[in-house]
């Protein structure tokens, strides 16, 4: 039994701040630093430590239990973090500075703060010399926050067997929705699809290169009102589902596709873009680019969109997702890149599992599956057949919506108490999970 759980937060939070003062922004390229941190303390109290280094001053390392292990949980998490501008924060972003209990600085959510509870959960078991039924590593990777060509890429291409077919826990979850006088503890069970696309429409051919007909531009603002008015139907993603029928059936009603407008008119006005957003491919003008000025004197309008299908949307179903919502417009379009998202399974079973430990401190909390809009290091580990988990819970007053604005943003924090809260459940987790001797 772990008898002073603050000893255990005392401890995390110095790991931590330390963590923190490690600047490893993706643009210095130089996680190797928190790398070698992360080893000193691993191997000070007696966990094993593997370096696969994958550029210079680049890569990632695993930390177990034991020197070998076979088809293991991995705690999952990335050292790499955004830039940050000390004018910009109230806190220096890279000084770990500790205020009324709240760590202060970048990486206190995305993710080093899962680093270090993933470091303690192992330091934990191995203190309290706890066996577990399955072996448990964990795996900190570098340049997720820029595509993970120097992580969890090349991590997989060296190492193709470890995640097949395990469980897999990493960033995404954890946090708390509050609907009335309901908790809801985000489970994170997929990611939608990722895709770039480039929409290219032409001026008509005109005599006088002074006199544009400006038909371009008519075309554009033709496109712009094409997204703006989509009528694609699509089946929820089972995810999304699960969550709406939860949250309805609290305000003691039913919930189905047919009746999502209905079902969003009860939803508090904070969350109502996310819960669209989880429902439905979503497609987003970033860049609009023509015009006199354009390198190619006037003669076409180019436009960039950032695109988010539904995980059951494949690159043909994209393609005639386009094909519809362009129609007749003379327009070429193009693809640029695209990525499917993904599914687990929902398992019940290890979702009341998380909902106890959950309420033994939020006692009317319910832990639900939900579907990212964003992405992460899981999208890489959907074909390799894991049960892939984004959950760390914090306490209820990091709320989603809270969170969202400090990751990748200005004065992201932690209080410590939720730490310790994410900490205490990850190892209460992983012993109910595989038993223990």
């Amino acid at each position: 039994m772990i008898k002073e759980w603050m000893d255990v937060k005392e401890e995390a939070a110095e790991y931590l701040s330390r963590l923190i003062q490690i600047n490893t922004s993706n643009s210095l390229q130089n996680e190797m630093e928190a790398i070698r941190f992360l080893v000193e303390i691993a191997e000070r109290n007696g966990l094993y430590t593997k370096v696969h280094q994958t550029g210079e001053n680049r890569g990632n390392v695993v930390i177990s239990l034991k020197p070998d292990y076979h088809e293991p949980i991995i705690l999952l998490s990335h050292l790499d973090v955004v830039p940050a501008n000390d004018e910009d924060w109230k806190v220096p972003p890279f000084s770990g500075e500790i205020i009324d209990d709240v760590m202060w600085g970048r990486g206190t959510i995305d993710t080093k703060q899962l680093t270090i509870t993933h470091l303690m959960v192992l330091l934990l078991l191995k203190r309290n010399n706890i066996t577990l039924n399955k072996d448990v590593i964990m795996v900190a990777t570098s340049d997720e926050e820029n595509g993970s060509q120097f992580g969890l890429i090349p991590f997989l291409e060296d190492y193709p067997y470890l995640f097949k077919n395990t469980f897999v826990f990493n960033e995404g979850g954890g946090f708390p929705i509050l609907i009335d006088e309901n908790i809801y503890y985000l489970c994170e069970l997929g990611q939608k699809g990722l895709a770039k696309v480039k929409i290219t429409a032409k001026n008509d051919v005109t005599s006088n290169p002074y006199l544009s007909n400006n038909s371009a531009l008519q075309i554009s603002i033709k496109i712009i009102e094409a997204f703006q008015s989509l009528e694609i139907i699509e089946r929820i993603p089972s995810s999304t589902n699960t969550l709406f029928s939860t949250i309805a059936f609290d305000k003691g009603i039913s919930f189905s596709d047919k009746d999502f407008e209905t079902f969003m008119k009860i939803i508090p006005s904070s969350y109502v873009s996310l819960f669209r957003a989880m429902a439905k491919s979503t497609f987003s003008i970033t860049k609009w680019d023509g015009g006199k000025k354009h390198s190619t004197a006037g003669k076409k309008y180019e436009m960039y969109l950032d695109c988010r299908p539904i995980p059951s949307v494949t690159r043909d179903l994209f393609k005639e997702m386009l094909r519809e919502i362009l129609g007749d417009l003379p327009v070429e379009y193009e693809i640029l890149s695209f990525s499917q998202g993904y599914e687990s399974q929902i398992n019940q079973t290890h979702l009341a599992i998380f909902e106890e430990e959950v309420k033994k401190e939020v006692p009317h909390a319910k832990v639900v599956p939900f579907l990212s809009i964003g992405g992460s290091d899981s999208r890489h580990l959907n074909s390799l057949g894991s049960q892939i988990y984004g959950y760390c819970p914090m306490l209820p007053d990091m709320t989603f919506d809270k969170v969202i604005t400090m990751v990748h943003g200005v004065n992201e924090r932690i209080p410590l108490e939720s730490l310790r809260f994410g900490i205490q459940n990850m190892y209460n987790i992983l012993v109910k999970l595989e038993g223990s001797d």
